[in-house]
């Protein structure tokens, strides 16, 4: 079954959907209603012999409203809520500084026996939503003041279910090279990976998901070290048909988990790089469980990068603000489009999303590093204010 919110939705998701004639569970003209099936039905596919996919996290709600007891329901709230994540990592990493506050308690809060870097963040978050790296103990007060002007921006675009920011997590600074994994594990526990991508940043300080890719030589290096961590995994975490997608550091040869985000693969259909760069569709590989054949896979990839540009308005642009988005001249700065997907969703700032193909990295710096407000076109400031009024 796929629990579908219709705001954001990948061309392959339903054309697989229409494939193997999924059951679908959806959200219709922004009301939660079932579309295509009874309450009924949608209850017979709630444990843990069925196969179950969002494509959202704003989905997750469904299963706590209408199947709260249920397996899924129960390991996407422990997941979903980093704090509780945290908590079942314990049993991993006994050694990892983690910290959960109530928001009160961090505007009112002193740094004492707090071991820098760490990196706030809402408890319950989406994508880098609220995330703030802390670096001294000298930058804490300025941090703080600018997540929690964060946290307010937030809650006029994001729901509870999606974004809270109720209870905080503080935790230790992750070093290493960042990936991100769209995964299951299978009928009978074993874990598959479907696709492996690595995250870029400008600088240190940088937590936006603007870039992602992934290539032969990349998967070569960790693929081993991604099942060795999800076999790992599975011995606290016993699941069975369980997509997850989840974000690791690696660093030497530790990897450390970011977070894990259940019943899901990379958000707002990003999952599809995977499709465009090596031909794999991950949503037909779940509902049909089987293994992409990595070994054959790579033997025949080509040597080019395959990354995704997650294009978002900037954080201090007002979306009430904006009149129109030049996406032509934005397709301009990319080498290789691959597919290119404008974003119209009154709960994202992302305004595009753009697959690409390029030769060398320096095409992909340039697009980390790139001021996208020129391609964003604002309202006369009086009119704005008149359609305001």
């Amino acid at each position: 079954m796929i629990l579908l919110d219709e705001e954001i939705v990948s061309p392959l998701l339903i054309e697989t959907i229409n494939q193997l004639h999924v059951p679908v569970f959806k959200k219709q003209n922004t009301q939660e209603a079932i579309g295509g099936m009874s309450k009924e039905e949608f209850l017979s596919q709630i444990n843990e012999n069925k196969k179950i996919l969002t494509n959202s996290e704003s989905c997750l709600s469904w299963l706590e409203t209408y199947a709260p007891d249920s397996e899924q329901n129960r390991w996407s709230k422990q997941l979903k809520d980093k704090g509780m994540f945290r908590q079942l990592l314990s049993k991993m990493y006994p050694d990892y500084f983690y910290k959960v506050i109530q928001l009160d308690e961090l505007e009112n809060m002193t740094p004492v026996d707090i071991p820098f870097p760490v990196v706030i963040k809402p408890a319950k978050g989406y994508s880098s939503v609220g995330v703030h790296k802390i670096k001294t103990k000298d930058q804490w007060k300025s941090s703080i003041d600018r997540f929690m002007s964060d946290l307010l921006m937030a809650k006029n675009i994001y729901g509870k279910e999606v974004v809270d920011g109720e209870r905080i997590l503080i935790e230790k600074w992750i070093h290493g090279d960042e990936y991100a994994v769209d995964g299951y594990y299978d009928s009978k526990g074993n874990p598959v990976i479907l696709n492996i991508f690595k995250h870029l940043y400008k600088d240190e300080y940088d937590t936006s998901d603007r870039i992602y890719f992934t290539s032969r030589k990349m998967i070569r290096e960790v693929l081993n070290d991604m099942y060795l961590f999800m076999e790992k995994f599975k011995e606290i975490f016993p699941v069975k048909n369980f997509p997850i997608h989840f974000e690791v550091r690696k660093h030497h040869d530790s990897i450390i988990p970011i977070e894990m985000n259940p019943l899901r693969f990379a958000g707002a259909g990003t999952t599809d790089l995977g499709y465009y760069a090596y031909q794999t569709n991950g949503y037909k590989h779940y509902f049909e469980e089987t293994i992409p054949d990595w070994e054959a896979i790579l033997d025949s990839q080509d040597e080019n990068i395959y990354g995704f540009c997650c294009a978002e308005v900037p954080i201090d642009v007002s979306l009430n603000l904006i009149e129109s988005i030049d996406h032509e001249s934005f397709k301009e700065q990319f080498t290789t489009i691959l597919d290119y997907r404008e974003i119209h969703a009154a709960n994202d700032r992302t305004f595009a999303i753009v697959f690409f193909k390029s030769e060398n990295m320096k095409e992909l710096d340039h697009l980390l590093k790139m001021d996208l407000r020129p391609y964003i076109k604002l309202k006369d400031v009086k009119s704005a204010k008149l359609l305001n009024k």
